[in-house]
């Protein structure tokens, strides 16, 4: 709409029409009267820190400042666009799993409950010590009947408990175990370095301070390893130490092909766009990964499946062949 020469509170009308959610149509209405009233849109945003955070706002704020309010929002929507996509790209490439690992639980749950206690008579009518796996596979039937509700209220109260200890006392102790697990590791490395070449060099790209620039940066990373190494490298910056002397300090967190094209952009005076080539490699690369890891966890799911398959049947047909036996 800017683009088109309409008058930005023209434009958030338009937009606060269009837009069928109640309250974000509440929020840009308050936008709306703060341009109105005369107000940078940058001072309306800060009131709802939470909606849009530091980058979102402080890109707005540095086009306003400009004069490039355009230009500033189509950075932005570029930066929004690759950080769905890569959301999207490995959300979606672990539905697949997560749907085949439900459904495995699901029918092993079914079975339990409805088909090995219609079984279990049978068995015992057999007069005969059952095999091992047979009364493995009865035990697990009978104790999910009998405690498997509380066994379901535990699991979820354990779950909470879990996440709750990781997002407050031991979230760094858990990123610091994501980055030690071979294939996840390289994973969480590479959206972490996208993310944080990207942020930066749309950041820098409109004029704001490189200590800002690696402080709003830090709060965009996902990881907290990844998080402290920005804000230690902001604070090398305020003693006059370059980005890429800083970010050499971790080279468990970026490789030197990283460091590289940083120092090349520093010495250039290119290194928005330099940053914004590393930011292109590496979703690429997370591109790659997540379009393989169907592939590469297909077969471990294939044989998790037939092992479990395969012992429920061995338990189920063994103590019957043996019965045959001795017919």
């Amino acid at each position: 709409m800017l683009k088109a020469a309409i008058a930005l509170d023209r434009a958030l009308s338009s937009l606060q029409e269009q837009t069928a959610n109640k309250a974000l149509k509440k929020v840009i209405g308050a936008l709306k009267d703060t341009v109105t009233s005369g107000q940078p849109l940058s001072a309306g945003l800060r009131q709802y820190q939470k909606i849009f955070g530091d980058l979102f706002i402080n890109m707005v704020a540095a086009g306003e400042i400009s004069g490039k309010l355009e230009e500033s929002l189509q950075r932005l929507y570029v930066q929004l666009k690759k950080d769905y996509d890569l959301k999207s790209k490995v959300k979606g490439a672990l539905a697949y799993p997560a749907f085949v690992i439900l459904t495995m639980l699901s029918i092993g749950t079914t079975v339990m409950i409805y088909v090995i206690p219609k079984l279990i008579p049978l068995f015992e009518s057999f007069g005969t010590t059952l095999p091992l796996s047979t009364r493995i596979l009865v035990g697990i039937s009978k104790f999910i009947i009998s405690y498997g509700a509380w066994l379901a209220i535990a699991l979820v109260i354990s779950g909470v408990i879990f996440v709750r200890l990781v997002q407050k006392r031991f979230r760094r102790h858990w990123h610091v175990f994501l980055l030690a697990i071979p294939l996840v590791n390289t994973l969480l490395k590479k959206i972490n370095i996208a993310r944080f070449a990207r942020t930066l060099s749309t950041l820098l790209s409109t004029d704001l301070l490189v200590v800002d620039a690696l402080n709003i940066t830090s709060r965009t990373l996902g990881n907290i390893l990844y998080r402290e190494s920005v804000l230690k490298s902001a604070e090398g910056i305020k003693r006059g130490i370059p980005i890429a002397s800083a970010i050499k300090e971790y080279p468990k967190l970026f490789p030197a092909t990283v460091y590289t094209m940083v120092s090349v952009g520093e010495e250039s005076g290119n290194l928005a766009q330099l940053l914004e080539e590393v930011a292109a490699f590496y979703e690429e690369s997370v591109d790659e990964i997540t379009k393989n890891l169907s592939t590469l966890i297909e077969p471990i799911l294939i044989v998790l499946l037939g092992i479990a398959v395969g012992g429920m049947a061995i338990a189920i047909l063994t103590p019957m062949y043996a019965l045959m036996q001795q017919i």
